[in-house]
């Protein structure tokens, strides 16, 4: 009984608000456990579809398409459980916002999910590809209403658009909305061709072929999306871990961290801009084997522009070392730390490594590894860590208090298992199923606890409460479709 009251008084007014007031059971709380845990479900067929131990062992020139779009299905659903998130911990006042964003995250997530299931072909007559589009289609508004958001917030000077994580979350919302865009020219192209008129029109006045512009833009679409959804994921860790705190210390720290960021979020942007439109190829540095291996620029360029998120979330939460409840700040920094640390370490030896990864060439004396460590650095890296760092904002937010340090020490033993079978690989042996894929095997278990434990204690424990005890629904008592009430947020001094 002490616990359900527990539970009961630790729901904070935005985070249960229902606005919609049909709907009062459709508050932010459950959209982001709804989605997640949909996405955890739909993760797990990847597993038997796009599995680099098993069934996509060798390397490959050319996209699988089926492969991609299934992936798209889930990164959709964290892209959007991203922004929601940010808008709880940046407090936005917008009420369209909170009617629109909600009801796009289920939209985007759904569609986009069973549509990656049917998604076979890119043939325009598919059933699947048109409900992904639907999904595709509904990120774009998330995505378009929440810089409108944003740009509202700033405008009316509310604290917490004063932080410098506000503005350059903003600037990543930006430019997750320009990668979307690339993303839907590169569809139009890989289904229609050359079609209409203007597409091949485009391709003659910038001087190269429609199969080239294609390309183009999907090297551009996906990383830019990638990078800017992890520089968001950074400014929402710093907003909820130090702008909030009465005590917070570091701050030069986190600044120039942001700073880093911000400048890094502007230059990939650009690059990847240029890149996708023009016949600008972006250089490959310090290169080997006339060429064929080498270091492309952009990756430098996201390289520190992610360096600087981590700084930041570093900033936010070493200050917070022996506090009481500190773990899920410590925990975001960490799976940050190790998130960069497997992108560059798997992603760059790859790049450095060409020839012997094969690039295409399957008789390539490493051609049997190049799909493992390009999990490691692709779906690890540079989604489910990341991902992981959104859910320790999560937990802080939504988790009962006295589970959140049992929930980020989860997070943090799966995050270094996983991490220490990528480095094995690396640097041990790149055997299929060596020890490598033993220790990824045991991370994976152990990250999804820590998905599961942070899902449970943040609103399946409460939603159990509320049945034993048979108390109305905690959202239904905070007021339908109320602008949240703003409590400064605190600036530190030192």
């Amino acid at each position: 009984m002490a616990e359900n009251r527990m539970l009961a008084r630790e729901s904070t007014t935005l985070d249960d608000r229902a606005w919609w007031p049909r709907y009062p059971w459709l508050t932010p709380r459950r959209v982001l456990i709804g989605t997640l845990g949909w996405i955890g479900l739909y993760a797990i067929g990847s597993v038997a579809l796009a599995n680099p131990f098993f069934t996509e062992r060798s390397a490959g020139a050319s996209i699988n398409y089926w492969n991609t779009m299934y992936l798209h299905g889930m990164l959709i659903g964290m892209v959007a459980v991203g922004v929601l998130l940010g808008m709880l911990v940046f407090e936005i006042r917008s009420r369209h916002a909170w009617l629109l964003i909600p009801a796009g995250v289920i939209t985007a997530t759904v569609f986009a999910t069973v549509g990656g299931i049917f998604d076979r072909t890119e043939a325009p007559t598919e059933a699947g590809m048109w409900t992904q589009v639907v999904g595709f289609f509904a990120l774009d508004e998330i995505l378009a209403v929440a810089i409108v958001a944003f740009m509202i917030d700033w405008f009316a000077r509310t604290q917490a658009s004063r932080r410098l994580s506000f503005a350059v979350a903003w600037l990543s919302t930006m430019s997750m909305l320009i990668a979307a865009v690339m993303g839907h020219l590169a569809g139009w192209i890989l289904s229609y061709g050359a079609h209409p008129w203007y597409i091949p029109g485009y391709a003659r006045f910038i001087g190269e072929p429609v199969p080239a512009l294609l390309s183009n833009l999907v090297g551009s679409h996906s990383h830019e999306m990638a990078v800017a959804f992890m520089a968001f994921i950074a400014c929402a860790g710093v907003a909820q871990f130090a702008e909030r705190s009465p005590v917070a210390r570091g701050a030069m720290v986190r600044r120039a961290g942001l700073a880093v960021l911000g400048i890094g979020v502007v230059a990939f942007t650009a690059v990847y801009v240029i890149a996708g439109f023009t016949t600008w190829a972006i250089p490959t540095l310090f290169t080997s084997a006339n060429g064929a291996n080498g270091l492309a620029a952009d990756d430098l360029v996201t390289g520190c522009a992610l360096v600087g998120g981590l700084i930041a979330l570093m900033g936010a939460a070493v200050p917070q070392i022996g506090r009481h409840r500190s773990m899920p700040a410590i925990s975001a920094a960490w799976t940050a730390l190790l998130s960069v640390g497997l992108v560059v370490a798997t992603g760059y030896w790859i790049e450095f490594h060409e020839t012997h990864f094969g690039a295409g060439d399957p008789k390539a004396a490493g051609a049997a590894a190049d799909a493992v460590f390009t999990w490691f650095h692709q779906d690890i890296g540079l989604f489910l860590l990341p991902l992981m760092t959104a859910v320790m904002v999560l937990t802080a937010r939504l988790v009962v208090r006295g589970r959140q340090n049992a929930v980020a020490l989860a997070a943090i033993g799966g995050s270094s298992i996983l991490f220490a079978a990528g480095m094995i690989y690396v640097f041990v042996t790149s055997a299929i199923h060596g020890p490598g894929f033993v220790v990824a095997t045991i991370g994976l278990i152990c990250t999804g606890g820590a998905l599961v434990a942070s899902m449970w204690w943040s609103h399946g424990r409460r939603m159990v409460a509320a049945h034993r005890e048979h108390k109305p629904d905690q959202g239904r008592d905070q007021g339908q479709g109320q602008l949240p009430e703003h409590r400064p947020l605190a600036t530190s001094t030192r």
